[in-house]
C-alpha cells in the first residue's frame, strides 16, 4: 500500500508540476495581453490571418471548380455544335449539288426556246412555256446562290469551332453563343472579385504580422507545441534515467569495478589519531613546530606569526586551487605559542585536528584543509576505469608523512572505522579517508529517496580498519541560479582532480 501511494504521489506530482508550467504559460499570455495591447492586436490579427487564408483558399478551390466545370460544359457545347454543323455542311453540300445540276437543267430548258417558239407562244390561245421555263431558272439560280451562302457559313463556322488556337470560350463567341454561358461567367466574376478582396486582406494582415510584436506572436504560435514537448521531455527523462541508472547501470558497475587501494606498496605501517571535532579549536605549537593556516580562520595567536604565500611550492597549482595560499604562518618556541582556529562566516562549521605519523597517506580534499601543522608531503594519485566513471574522480590528493590536519565540514565532522568490515558512505559528505582502505562503489540502498532526488545514486564503499572522515551536512551554496550554475561546474570539475 506504502508502495502504491509513493508511486501514485510521484505521479501526481509530475502531471501537477506540468499542468503548473502550462498554467503559467497561458496566464503570462493573458497579463501580457492586458498589458500591451498590440500584443492582443497581434494574436487577433494572427487569428483573422488565419481564417481568411483559410477562406482564400476555399475560395480558390470553388473558383477553379468553377471555372473547371464551365470550360468543359464549353467543351462539351463546342463538340456539340461542330457534330451539328458537320451534319449541316454535309446536308448544304448535297442539296447544292443537286441544286446545280437543277440549274444546270433548267438553264438548259430555257435556252431550247427560239424567236418562232416566242413567236407562236406570244399568240392569245397558246400558253408562253418560254417565259415559265426562264422564270424555273433564274428561280433555280437563286436558290443555288442561298444554298452557297449558307454552305459558306456552315463551313466558317466549323472553321472556327476547329480552330485550335482558340479556346472553348472565344470559340463560342465568335459563332455567337457565348449567352449560354452568361450566368456561369457572372458567378466567374463574382469569385474573382471576392477572392482578390481576401487576397487584398491576407496582404494586409501578413504585412501586420511582420512587425516586431506579429513576429513574437508569430514565434509563438510556431514554437509552442514542440516546448511542450521539451518541457514533457525535461519533466519525464530525469526520473527514468534514475530508474535505468538505479536498475541498469549501477549493478552492472558494481559487477565489474576493481576496489581501490592508494597506499599501495608503502604498507600498512603509520599510525593517525584524532580528537572530536569542535566549532573553535585551539592549536597549541611546541618549539620548532610550524602551523599554516588560512588567515581568516586564525583569531587569537600567542607567538609569532607571519605570512606565508603559498603551502607548498612544489604543488603550486594544488595548492592554489585548494584555497591554500595567503597563509597565516605561526611558528612554535620555548615560550607558549598557540593559535585559535574557527569558521569566520559559517557558524554551523566544525574543526576537527588529525594527527598521523610515518603513514602512507591521508586522503584529504584539499577546500576541507584549513590548517596543516608540521610539513607533510603533497602527493597525487591518478585512477582510471569505471570506478572513475562511475565518482567522477580521477585524481587523489594524500597527505603522506608525518603532521597534523585541521579540516573543516559542515554540521560535525565525524571518523569512522569500519573495524574490518565495510561502510558506505554519501559522496557528497566524504570529506577524506585512509588511503590503506580499499575503496569501492556501490548503488545506493534507498531507491525513493533517490528517485525523488533526497539522495545521490553512488555510495563510496570503505572495507577495512582504518578511519575515513565526513561532514554531517553539506553547505547549500549560492542562491542566485547564475551563481548556482557556475558553482556546480566547478564543483564538479574540481571533484573530477580530487578537490
Amino acid at each position: 500500500m506504502g508502495l502504491i501511494s509513493a508511486v501514485l504521489r510521484f505521479v501526481l506530482k509530475k502531471v501537477g508540476a506540468l499542468l503548473a508550467v502550462v498554467l503559467a504559460m497561458f496566464v503570462g499570455l493573458l497579463l501580457v495581453q492586458a498589458a500591451v495591447p498590440a500584443v492582443k492586436d497581434a494574436v487577433t490579427d494572427r487569428e483573422r490571418l488565419q481564417q481568411v487564408g483559410k477562406d482564400r483558399a476555399a475560395l480558390e478551390e470553388d473558383l477553379g471548380r468553377l471555372r473547371a466545370d464551365v470550360a468543359q460544359a464549353q467543351r462539351g457545347e463546342v463538340a456539340s455544335r461542330l457534330g451539328s454543323i458537320d451534319d449541316e455542311v454535309e446536308g448544304l453540300g448535297d442539296r447544292v449539288t443537286d441544286q446545280r445540276a437543277e440549274v444546270a437543267e433548267k438553264v438548259a430548258e430555257s435556252e431550247e426556246c427560239g424567236a418562232i417558239r416566242d413567236a407562236v407562244e406570244n399568240l392569245p390561245l397558246v400558253p408562253n412555256t418560254c417565259d415559265l421555263k426562264e422564270q424555273a431558272a433564274a428561280s433555280a439560280q437563286e436558290t443555288l446562290a442561298t444554298l452557297e451562302s449558307s454552305l459558306d457559313q456552315a463551313e466558317a463556322t466549323a472553321s472556327v469551332l476547329r480552330d485550335p488556337d482558340l479556346t472553348p470560350q472565344q470559340k463560342l463567341e465568335q459563332v455567337g453563343a457565348d449567352g449560354t454561358f452568361a450566368s456561369s461567367e457572372r458567378e466567374i466574376e463574382a469569385a474573382e472579385s471576392e477572392l482578390a478582396q481576401k487576397q487584398a486582406e491576407e496582404r494586409s494582415l501578413e504585412q501586420a504580422q511582420g512587425s516586431g510584436v506579429g513576429w513574437v506572436v508569430d514565434q509563438w504560435a510556431r514554437s509552442w507545441r514542440w516546448l511542450a514537448a521539451v518541457a514533457l521531455l525535461v519533466l519525464v527523462l530525469p526520473p527514468v534515467g534514475r530508474i535505468v541508472s538505479y536498475f541498469v547501470l549501477m549493478p552492472l558497475v558494481h559487477r565489474i569495478h576493481r576496489r581501490m587501494h592508494l597506499a599501495g606498496a608503502m604498507g600498512e605501517e603509520g599510525a593517525v589519531r584524532s580528537v572530536p571535532a569542535e566549532r573553535t579549536l585551539t592549536v597549541e605549537l611546541g618549539p620548532g613546530e610550524v602551523l599554516a593556516a588560512r588567515s581568516e580562520h586564525v583569531r587569537p595567536v600567542q607567538g609569532r606569526i607571519r605570512s606565508h604565500l603559498l603551502y607548498d611550492w612544489s604543488s603550486p597549482f594544488v595548492s592554489f586551487a585548494a584555497g591554500l595560499y595567503g597563509l597565516s604562518r605561526v611558528t612554535g618556541d620555548e615560550r607558549v605559542t598557540a593559535a585559535t582556529l574557527s569558521t569566520p562566516n559559517d557558524p554551523d562549521s566544525y574543526l576537527m585536528r588529525i594527527d598521523f605519523t610515518d603513514h602512507p597517506g591521508l586522503v584529504m580534499r584539499p577546500r576541507h584543509v584549513v590548517g596543516v601543522v608540521g610539513s607533510p608531503r603533497l602527493e597525487t594519485r591518478w585512477r582510471w576505469g569505471i570506478q572513475a566513471f562511475a565518482t567522477w574522480q580521477v585524481r587523489y590528493i594524500l597527505f603522506t608523512g608525518t603532521g597534523s590536519l585541521v579540516v573543516q565540514g559542515h554540521g560535525d565532522v565525524v571518523a569512522t572505522n569500519p573495524f574490518g568490515g565495510t561502510t558506505r558512505m554519501e559522496q557528497h559528505l566524504l570529506m577524506g579517508f585512509d588511503s590503506r582502505l580499499h575503496v569501492g562503489v556501490n548503488r545506493t540502498e534507498v531507491f525513493w529517496p533517490y528517485l525523488w532526488g533526497r539522495t545521490p545514486l553512488v555510495d563510496d564503499e570503505f572495507t577495512g580498519s582504518h578511519p575515513l572522515y565526513w561532514q554531517k551536512a553539506s553547505s547549500e551554496g549560492p542562491r542566485n541560479p547564475l551563481a548556482r550554475a557556475f558553482g556546480a561546474f566547478f564543483s564538479a570539475f574540481g571533484k573530477l582532480l580530487g578537490f
